[in-house]
């Protein structure tokens, strides 16, 4: 084996046989590295901005802010009507709230499980205590109950009352703050869930079953391959005048494709936004495959970490062209879901 086999393709151009006049001054190689421009993409196929201007995006931001869960405060709940606790132990990160009795939130904790799911509970549940410390009194804490992908391992390791499946979860919390929801779409960090509702009812589910270009890791990735962390990567996107159109490619193609479009000229705003309609696109075309967008029927709601972007939002309801709902807390939904079915099932006792 050679010594240097990653230079083999750079060794082999510069033995293989000149068919054209060339200067062999580095002055003449560094003159042409100042004078050189990308070329042109105006070939490439772009896509519709995700914000016309910085008014639509305030008005749409205000409009998408007044979908919010209900709140309490959480010694005063604590101290009148105990507290529910819901667990939700995802592929990625961790997320635990406490609401009342009346499924009215009054504390969250979200936060990376960076591969010790039980450590990430520790660490929220020391939050939980060092809140109540702080206000004088200890947290009465009626039951509790787990969700996610270590429901089983969480729930055995710290003794909660209840589990309850991932779907489940999150569609108690999705009806709860509308009713009405005909369709329900989680997209996490690793996973991505579509629930149809019928009559009030689960009729249907449907998974991603391997690839995680249409989850939120898919996204993280290229905004730190970028040197850009999530929020501000984000940002970029919903300012894109001209979002690049990168497909609906899985992870490993993509990275050449944004590579592609990075050599072409592409502005990290458009890749941005070419990320995020490439995450929607990728779940409605070959997730769900969807033809007829009537099957989601008239209440569409959100949920997931992913939908904390602004942009995969929007980028939804463009391809979807209509309005979707998102709650204030998407990240939060399994585990609010997992707090409601506490409550129903202490309720069931009494």
């Amino acid at each position: 084996m050679p010594s240097r086999p990653e230079l083999i393709p750079v060794i082999g151009t510069a033995l293989a046989p000149r068919t054209t006049p060339c200067c062999n001054k580095l002055s003449y190689f560094l003159k042409l590295k100042r004078t050189y421009s990308f070329p042109s993409c105006k070939k490439e196929k772009r896509l519709a901005p995700l914000f016309c201007d910085a008014k639509e995006m305030d008005e749409w931001l205000r409009k998408h802010s007044l979908y919010e869960i209900p709140k309490a405060d959480f010694s005063v709940s604590n101290k009148t009507m105990g507290l529910f606790m819901g667990i939700d132990s995802g592929s990625t990160t961790t997320k635990i709230v406490l609401t009342d009795n009346k499924g009215r939130l009054v504390f969250s904790d979200y936060r990376s499980n960076n591969g010790n799911p039980v450590n990430a509970v520790k660490e929220g549940l020391s939050a939980i205590k060092t809140k109540s410390d702080a206000e004088g009194f200890s947290s009465n804490i009626i039951r509790s109950a787990a969700t996610g992908y270590g429901e089983s391992l969480i729930r055995s390791a710290f003794s909660l009352h209840d589990g309850v499946v991932e779907t489940l979860a999150h569609y108690k919390a999705a009806s709860f703050f509308e009713p009405d929801v005909s369709f329900i779409l989680d997209i996490g960090g690793q996973d991505m869930k579509a629930v149809f509702i019928r009559n009030h009812a689960v009729s249907d589910i449907q998974i991603n079953e391997a690839c995680s270009s249409g989850c939120g890791s898919f996204i993280e990735t290229f905004a730190k391959s970028l040197e850009y962390d999530i929020k501000s990567f984000a940002d970029a996107a919903c300012v894109s005048k001209s979002p690049f159109d990168l497909g609906s490619r899985c992870t490993v193609f993509m990275n050449s494709r944004v590579k592609q479009a990075l050599r072409e000229g592409a502005s990290v705003s458009d890749i941005s936004a070419g990320l995020a309609y490439s995450v929607i696109k990728n779940v409605l075309y070959k997730v769900l495959k969807l033809k007829n967008t009537n099957v989601l029927g008239g209440k569409i709601l959100v949920q997931g970490g992913a939908f904390k972007n602004p942009a995969v939002l929007r980028a939804l309801e463009i391809l979807l062209n209509r309005e979707v709902i998102r709650p204030d807390i998407p990240e939060l939904m399994g585990a609010y879901g997992a707090a409601l079915t506490a409550i129903k099932n202490h309720s069931d006792l009494f």
